[in-house]
C-alpha cells in the first residue's frame, strides 16, 4: 500500500467491523484482513469495475473470504450493526459530506469516522462541526509529493475551528508538526495569490473573507 493508505490503516482499531467506502482497488480491506484485523470487513463502491478490482486484490492476498463486497452508493447497503469504523477516502470533501448526510445512523458515538478528502476539506470540517462531531485527531501525510489530510472524528462533541482552521485543521490535533507547517504554508500562498487576483474589487464580501482567512493563517504560522 502507499503511504496515504498506510496512514489510514494505522488509525483503524480492531473492533466489530470496518467499511471502506469507495474502495477502488480494495487495498485497505485486503491489508487489514491480511494483518489480522478481527472484525467484519466491507468494501463498497458505486461502480462494478472497482469492485471487480477489489475482489482480485483480495484473491491475490488470499483473503477473499474475509471481505464482503457491496455494490452501492455510499453507505446505503452497509449494515450499521456490524461495523464501528467508517473509512471514506480519496474523494472530495463535498462528496464525503453527501455520503454521511444520507446515513443519519452514523451520528452515533459508536462509529469512528476516518475521512481523507482530496479537495474541499473545509466543507467537510464545517459539516462535522455543525453536526456536532468531535474531531479527535488529524494526520498529514506526504505521498508522491502531495500532502494529504486525514481527519479522525466521532459524533457527540464540540470542536471549535476558526475560518482558517476549517481549511488547514487545528495544529493541536495534528501529530506531524512539520507536514502541518508545510500544508499551512501552501494554503497561505494560495490565499495570497487569490487576494492578488481580486485587486480592484474592494468591498466584495469574498475578498474580505479571504483577507480574514489569510490573516488567520499568517498568525498560525507565526505561533
Amino acid at each position: 500500500m502507499n503511504k496515504r493508505l498506510s496512514a489510514i490503516a494505522a488509525l483503524v482499531q480492531d473492533g466489530r467491523g470496518m467499511i471502506d467506502v469507495g474502495t477502488d482497488h480494495g487495498y485497505l480491506p485486503a491489508h487489514l484482513a491480511a494483518s489480522g484485523y478481527g472484525g467484519r470487513l466491507y468494501a463498497s463502491d458505486i461502480n462494478e469495475g472497482p469492485l471487480l478490482s477489489a475482489r482480485r486484490t483480495a484473491a491475490e492476498a488470499g483473503v477473499s473470504g474475509r471481505i464482503s463486497f457491496l455494490l452501492c452508493d455510499g453507505l446505503r447497503l452497509c449494515p450499521p450493526e456490524e461495523i464501528d469504523t467508517i473509512v471514506i477516502a480519496g474523494m472530495g470533501g463535498d462528496m464525503i459530506v453527501k455520503i454521511l448526510d444520507e446515513a443519519e445512523w452514523c451520528m452515533d458515538r459508536r462509529y469512528h469516522l476516518i475521512l481523507q478528502p482530496m479537495t474541499k476539506a473545509e466543507v467537510l470540517r464545517y459539516w462535522l462541526v455543525y453536526n456536532e462531531f468531535a474531531i479527535e485527531s488529524e494526520t498529514v501525510v506526504e505521498d508522491g509529493g502531495t500532502l494529504y489530510q486525514i481527519v479522525s472524528a466521532r459524533f457527540g462533541g464540540c470542536t471549535k475551528l476558526s475560518d482558517a482552521e476549517l481549511f488547514v485543521g487545528k495544529r493541536s490535533l495534528c501529530g506531524n508538526g512539520e507536514l502541518f507547517d508545510r500544508e499551512l504554508t501552501q494554503l497561505t500562498r494560495r490565499f495570497e495569490k487569490a487576494i492578488r487576483g481580486m485587486q480592484g474589487r474592494e468591498g466584495e464580501p469574498r475578498l474580505l473573507l479571504y483577507r480574514e482567512i489569510y490573516n488567520q493563517l499568517t498568525e498560525m504560522r507565526e505561533q
